[in-house]
């Protein structure tokens, strides 16, 4: 299995349409994050982060585009922090250890090369309370939970709590 973090100008936006339009995708993102997610918004999301110089990537397996990963850096007093999230279709999920280790495998590239190319001291994720698999995931790359919110997210109609995972680079096996 080949697991690959491409540019956005690399990949095949019909294969990110189709993997970001299910409701199990949507449900743990923003609401930025469009439901239904058509080719139109594929297109404009792949523009807007080539423009504007996101750091942004997409998640290629065995040459398929099945999701993305991104980081977002802060300003301020959080000058030294970054933030990931990612994204991967449901056909990936629940095929035992297969999507698990794509998921270790792509936070591990992505914090090796947040860490070996920006002078950032922590890297965070902001985690659905029930969202296990992306705990797990972040918990196996060295990720500590760092704090709790009660019912901080509102989606859907619905309150969420969040859990805030942190990694800092001084701790960080490469």
């Amino acid at each position: 299995m080949k697991i690959e973090l491409l540019s956005l100008d690399e990949i095949d936006p019909c294969q990110l349409a189709i993997h970001a339009n299910d409701p199990l995708v949507n449900r743990y993102l923003k609401n930025s994050f469009p439901f239904p997610y058509t080719l139109d918004h594929a297109m404009r999301f792949i523009t807007h982060s080539l423009e504007h110089n996101a750091l942004d990537f997409g998640i290629v397996v065995d040459g398929i585009c099945i999701g993305c990963v991104g980081a977002t850096f802060h300003k301020d007093v959080f000058i030294k922090n970054c933030e990931i999230g990612y994204w991967i279709g449901v056909p990936y999920w629940g095929m035992g250890l297969i999507p698990e280790a794509v998921r270790k495998r792509v936070v591990k590239m992505f914090c090796d090369y947040l860490f070996s190319h920006f002078t950032i001291t922590k890297i965070y994720a902001e985690i659905y309370s029930e969202n296990i698999a992306s705990c797990h995931v972040l918990e196996a790359n060295g990720f500590q939970k760092e704090g709790y919110l009660k019912k901080h997210v509102y989606k859907n109609n619905n309150y969420h709590d969040l859990i805030i995972y942190g990694l800092r680079e001084e701790e960080y096996e490469y």
